[in-house]
């Protein structure tokens, strides 16, 4: 029997992934595939890479704290073009994406199908309303996205709604 694990979001709460994971792994439960969205989609990443659930919680403790830091110039760049907050995050998720950029760069992997286990991690379009999956497993679909930097593809899966991935 083959076992997918899915991981969701919740941000800070997230780190609590990588805990089931070893709990999984320290009971002998293998993973086979994996997906996950926002904090899900860096977890999933991480372990499909290949990260150890240590490696994971200090890259985790390492990145969080900048990650977490409003940038002053988005958020007044927000409330200036929109003026309002409602639709529009408070974090670029660049930093997200440059922390994810240097993890796959350390194993040697650019692209999400450079990673071997399978990996899907669910996107939103909100400006059509589009849902899209980044994988690395080619599935019929238009809605499926094989050739993206797993970096760009996290950070789209991230809930920064108003930060655009250019694939």
């Amino acid at each position: 029997m083959k076992l997918g694990l899915a991981l969701a979001g919740g941000g800070v709460k997230g780190a609590a992934h990588i805990g089931v994971i070893k709990a999984l792994e320290e009971n002998g439960i293998k993973i086979d595939a994996i997906a996950g969205t926002s904090i899900g989609s860096i977890v999933a990443s991480l372990y499909a890479m290949g990260y150890s659930t240590e490696k994971m919680l200090e890259i985790f403790k390492f990145f969080s704290k900048e990650i977490m830091k409003t940038d002053a110039k988005h958020f007044a760049g927000n409330l200036k073009t929109s003026k309002s907050l409602l639709g529009y995050g408070l974090l670029s998720g660049e930093k997200t994406e440059i922390a994810l950029k240097e993890c796959a760069k350390e194993k040697q992997i650019k692209d999400i199908k450079d990673i071997e286990m399978p990996i899907a991690i669910p996107t939103v379009d909100i400006v059509n309303s589009r849902k899209y999956v980044f994988t690395n497993r080619e599935l019929e679909g238009d809605y499926y996205i094989t050739d993206a930097q797993i970096a760009k593809a996290v950070r789209a899966s991230s809930s920064y709604p108003r930060s655009i991935c250019t694939l």
